[in-house]
């Protein structure tokens, strides 16, 4: 009998049904594991962009490709839309009206450049190009384009720009906010080794002044002047707490995203203008380009939000421009609506002396 079974089992037809029964097995296994990679795959693999203009940001295996900080090992807070774009040409969050506020000093006002338009312009361009309305917002007005308001002071160390927030944020409610903070408190020297208690303090700040807001905290620009500030080592020292800080508002799950201005991407010598702390017209752009991939993040981390509806604050800036009756009327309702205005207007003159006396002449970034 056994030498039956033997014969049997070596017969072609035998042979094949064994052979295809561990082929099917085979597959099988190879189709279970593809699916257990696939469940444990947490982030975009199509982030690459093709033409290379925005190669650094790669979500594939959870970091920023030129970067050292991961994202959030407990996941992204789910707070707007989000989700995942095929390619840089379709509008973030389905389409969402941006109000954005960029806070800073004189390069966040675009100094040194040839419009005073700096890195808003390209972002405006941009996120207008791929559907996005764009409102920026402001106490101050600066640069040739029609949309550009703003918030920046020149000379103005980061615990001014906080005072000076107070006064515009709560009123604007940006939902989205640009920070660029902490040159000028190199140039001046003050105290370096506590400028991440003044910067965790100014983004707890907005975030609860304006709860909807996404806050893009860009690092600063390398310098190399040494004739007057020679602050140099100092912005190195800045942008390392500024890293740190952001490790820990990734694990506090708030809507931060950093905009790295350093690294092999990022801002280099020849790119400032002839103060050597200013970027020029071409570093100008290349910030904003940092700017985008860092808002193309926060989408993608689901972040962006509608802002709160305000009275004269309209979806598109050029529009709100154009509409003066319009902003009139508003203005009249604000100021039936209890004085808000008023009050704001009261404190900012007497903060205007207080700000000369704190950051005086000092030409700063």
């Amino acid at each position: 009998m056994k030498a039956f079974i033997d014969n049997v089992s070596q017969t072609s037809y035998v042979s094949a049904i064994v052979a295809r029964k561990r082929l099917l097995f085979g597959v099988s296994l190879v189709f279970l594991i593809l699916i257990a990679i696939s469940l444990t795959e947490t982030e975009d693999p199509n982030w690459t962009h093709g033409s290379g203009r925005f190669s650094h940001m790669t979500a594939h295996n959870g970091t920023l490709g030129n970067s050292t900080f991961p994202f959030g090992s407990g996941g992204p807070m789910r707070m707007g839309a989000g989700y995942q774009r095929p390619g840089y040409e379709r509008p973030l969050a389905n389409g969402l009206p941006l109000r954005i506020m960029a806070i800073g000093a004189s390069t966040t006002r675009g100094d040194e450049g040839f419009d005073n338009n700096g890195f808003r312009r390209p972002v405006r361009d941009y996120l207008t190009s791929i559907g996005n309305p764009v409102n920026f917002v402001g106490p101050h007005r600066v640069g040739n384009m029609t949309d550009n308001d703003i918030e920046a002071w020149p000379g103005a160390r980061t615990e001014v720009m906080h005072h000076r927030a107070e006064h515009s944020l709560p009123f604007m409610k940006p939902n989205l906010v640009l920070a660029n903070l902490g040159s000028n408190d190199c140039f001046q020297n003050f105290d370096i080794p506590n400028f991440y208690k003044r910067y965790y303090q100014f983004v707890e700040y907005v975030l609860e002044a304006s709860p909807r807001a996404t806050l893009i905290m860009g690092t600063l620009l390398p310098t190399t002047e040494t004739k007057r500030f020679n602050a140099g080592a100092r912005v190195v020292e800045v942008n390392k707490q500024l890293r740190r800080l952001y490790k820990i508002f990734q694990k506090e799950k708030r809507p931060v995203v950093l905009a790295e201005m350093m690294g092999p991407d990022g801002i280099h010598p020849e790119n400032l203008g002839p103060d050597l702390m200013h970027p020029n017209d071409a570093g100008y752009e290349m910030m904003g380009r940092i700017i985008v991939q860092a808002i193309i993040e926060a989408d993608a981390k689901g972040f962006l939000r509608p802002a709160e509806p305000v009275y004269g604050i309209l979806q598109d800036g050029n529009l709100e421009r154009q509409d003066d009756a319009y902003k009139a009327w508003a203005e009249a309702k604000r100021l039936e609506g209890g004085g808000h205005e008023r009050r704001r207007r009261g404190r900012g003159r007497g903060y205007g002396d207080r700000a000369q006396e704190i950051h005086g002449s000092n030409p700063g970034a």
